[in-house]
């Protein structure tokens, strides 16, 4: 993969990863260092192989050692899964879910407080 070719790709994800996620970093490796469980697995992987490769391209003999192919498919992959991330729909999520354990832990402090009132005899 020519370095042109590689340099655009980190850029275009970089850019995806703080529109989309909002992981700020001065490079990719940075950014990538702070996506945590946001990705799944096999994309998480991905995107550290170009992270690999990123690196790399700053150094003439490991440069040489990175398989462009590979790399190029990796970064089309990551790009591709990031593109299909909506931050308002991931707001939304969050907010539901986090709404669903408040109202889980109400529901089981009033069946507490029913239960304590009826072994009581209050009820």
């Amino acid at each position: 993969m020519a370095a042109d070719t590689l340099t655009r790709k980190t850029a275009r994800i970089r850019s995806l990863l703080e529109q989309r996620l909002k992981l700020r970093g001065a490079t990719l490796e940075q950014q990538a260092g702070k996506v945590g469980r946001a990705l799944p697995r096999g994309v998480l992987r991905d995107l550290r192989a170009v992270v690999r490769a990123d690196v790399a391209q700053g150094h003439p003999k490991l440069a040489r050692m990175v398989d462009a192919r590979t790399v190029g498919l990796a970064a089309d992959r990551v790009e591709t899964h990031l593109r299909g991330i909506d931050p308002v729909q991931d707001r939304i999520t969050r907010l539901l879910r986090w709404l669903a354990a408040v109202s889980a832990v109400a529901i089981c402090i009033f069946a507490v407080v029913v239960w304590r009132l009826w072994s009581d005899g209050r009820i």
